[in-house]
């Protein structure tokens, strides 16, 4: 079962039910690496999901906040 989001990553329900937030990564357990230096490790392949999970989530925040009525975005400073 996955983790949940962090609440860093927690955003309120998507205005538009067919985009979806994507889903974290399951981490692999400790028993799941073997340390032999395999050609698809376990850890690297979870690294590599994570990061895109991680890109896939920005760019869902990014397009829930644009389509957000009302929702002002943060003004930049000068």
């Amino acid at each position: 079962m996955p983790a949940p989001p962090s609440p860093a990553f927690t955003m309120p329900t998507a205005p538009f039910p067919h985009d979806p937030q994507p889903q974290a990564p399951s981490k692999p357990g400790n028993d799941e690496c073997c340390h032999s230096g395999c050609t698809f490790c376990v850890l690297e392949m979870y690294q590599e999901d994570l990061a895109a999970y991680e890109e896939a989530l920005r760019a869902w925040q990014q397009r829930q906040q644009a389509a957000a009525p009302g929702i002002k975005k943060p003004r930049k400073r000068a």
